[in-house]
C-alpha cells in the first residue's frame, strides 16, 4: 500500500510539474515548426562552445557562458490574424516581470520585460504583436544588457536593436 501511494504521489507530482510551463514555452510551443512560422532555439551547451572559443572580449564570453538559452519566434506572413502580444500577455504573470520599455507605432505594440531574481536580470523578454510578431527570450544566470546588444549585433537578433536605447 505505500508503495501505491508514493508512486501515486510522485505521479501526481510529475504531472504538476509537467503542467507548469511558462506562457512563453506555451507560445514556442504551439507555434514551433508549423507553417509559417519561424523559431529558434539556441542551447545552454551552444553558448559555452562560444565561450571557450579564445577572444580578447572577455566580457562577452563572461556573458556568453551566462546564458542558458535564447529562443526566437517569428511569424513569416504577419497578417495570419495572430498577435503574440495580445496572446502571450493574457497569461503573464505581471508580478514575475518588470517593463523594460514599450514602443508602439501604428499596428505594433513592443514590449521589453525582464524578470530579476535577487536583483540579477534572469530573462529578457521581447514581445513584439501587431505587423511583425516576434518573441525573444532570453535566459540566464545574470544577464548584462549591454553585453546582451553586443551578441545581438554579432549574431544579428533582429527586434533587439532597440535595447542599444536603454545602454546608452
Amino acid at each position: 500500500m505505500k508503495r501505491f501511494l508514493s508512486a501515486f504521489f510522485m505521479l501526481v507530482l510529475s504531472s504538476m510539474l509537467m503542467g507548469q510551463n511558462s506562457p512563453v514555452d506555451k507560445l514556442f510551443e504551439k507555434y514551433s515548426g508549423k507553417e509559417g512560422y519561424t523559431s529558434v532555439y539556441i542551447s545552454e551547451y551552444m553558448f559555452s562552445l562560444f565561450s571557450s572559443i579564445d577572444t580578447e572580449d572577455k566580457a562577452l564570453n563572461n556573458a556568453l557562458s551566462g546564458l542558458s538559452s535564447i529562443k526566437i519566434l517569428t511569424t513569416e506572413n504577419p497578417k495570419q490574424g495572430i498577435n503574440f502580444y495580445n496572446e502571450i500577455m493574457k497569461e503573464l504573470s505581471k508580478n514575475d516581470y518588470k517593463e523594460l520599455m514599450v514602443v508602439k507605432e501604428k499596428s505594433e505594440h513592443l514590449t521589453f520585460l525582464v524578470k530579476d531574481v535577487q536583483g540579477k536580470i534572469v530573462e529578457l523578454l521581447l514581445i513584439a504583436g501587431g505587423d511583425s510578431n516576434v518573441l525573444i527570450s532570453i535566459q540566464g544566470k545574470n544577464i548584462d544588457l549591454k553585453q546582451i546588444v553586443k551578441i545581438s549585433q554579432s549574431i544579428k537578433i533582429e527586434g533587439l536593436d532597440a535595447l542599444e536605447k536603454i545602454s546608452e
